[in-house]
């Protein structure tokens, strides 16, 4: 639209002013591919290819597309399934943190959870989403702007009684009126388009997860993941020196899961710890920032 309304009157300046406020909106809104974390670190196939063995034995297993890289990030604390690039690589990116505390089982179940967990929504879709939810944000989630609560209270400060009475309050009340109203027909598109697409979404993952993850199981791992709690002892040890070793066997001890029959064909204990040898240099180096995890 915006090259339209140039072209149709190249030489009256509104025309530019205008087509170029269309051009930018559309290079802001463009969808663009999902790229790698900076923090993230690819794994080469040929030195963790038990890392790479157990998670595309759980892909396999759940209905997901078998990662076609394997990444480990330091401090974050979760997993995440994600197609990354213009085509779309499948790549799992597994969160250290948390990865090093669980066993055997819990980690096969993490993978599940996590394939489970992932949106199959095309580039197109997602850029769409991705707009209608910035929209939504934008417009009616305002609040308090802390700065306009400064500068009141510095006016009031200052001014004493010939300070406005207010007239900021009122500005961010207007605001938020004026963004829930515009912002209306955003969330009635984003919901819609979230209905048209969930039928879709994830049907086949969805048929896989219950067979080999517990209810009590998924429960425990998103306590795990929003409370945060395992990273206290775990960066008090980290502190006093532990050593890789250390923090896992005394992780394991505290947590004492059971390893049921239902993990053994994707991942036993013997192939954890083989995971575990072969994370032990990326282990050593995410520890001396578990401090600055919160």
């Amino acid at each position: 639209m915006g090259v339209l309304i140039i072209y149709s009157a190249p030489g009256f300046l509104p025309a530019w002013l205008l087509g170029g406020l269309f051009v930018a909106l559309g290079i802001l809104l463009f969808p663009r591919p999902r790229r790698l974390p900076a923090d993230a670190e690819v794994l080469s196939p040929s030195s963790a290819p038990e890392t790479y063995g157990v998670a595309r034995r759980v892909a396999d297993v759940v209905g997901a597309r078998p990662p076609s890289a394997v990444a480990v990030r330091d401090l974050a604390v979760a997993c995440e399934y994600a197609e990354v690039g213009w085509r779309r690589r499948p790549v799992l990116m597994v969160g250290l943190p948390l990865w090093l505390v669980l066993s055997a089982r819990e980690r096969m179940a993490l993978l599940a959870l996590t394939y489970a967990q992932r949106s199959y929504h095309d580039l197109l879709v997602s850029g769409a989403l991705w707009t209608l939810a910035q929209w939504r944000g934008s417009m009616s989630s305002g609040g308090p702007l802390k700065q306009r609560d400064e500068a009141h209270t510095y006016m009031v400060g200052v001014l004493a009684g010939f300070a406005p009475s207010g007239s900021y309050q009122a500005a961010g009340t207007l605001g938020m009126v004026v963004g829930a109203v515009i912002g209306w027909p955003a969330l009635l598109l984003e919901r819609l388009l979230l209905r048209l697409t969930r039928e879709h979404d994830g049907r086949t993952i969805r048929r896989g997860v219950p067979g080999i993850v517990t209810e009590a199981e998924a429960t425990r791992l998103t306590e795990l993941m929003r409370d945060r709690h395992f990273l206290v002892p775990v960066q008090a040890a980290a502190l006093r020196g532990a050593t890789v070793a250390e923090l896992r066997e005394a992780a394991l001890t505290r947590s004492n899961p059971p390893d049921g029959d239902t993990s053994a064909s994707l991942l036993d204990p013997a192939s954890s710890a083989t995971i575990d040898e072969e994370l032990t240099a990326h282990y050593a180096r995410a520890i001396r920032g578990f401090g600055l995890i919160s």
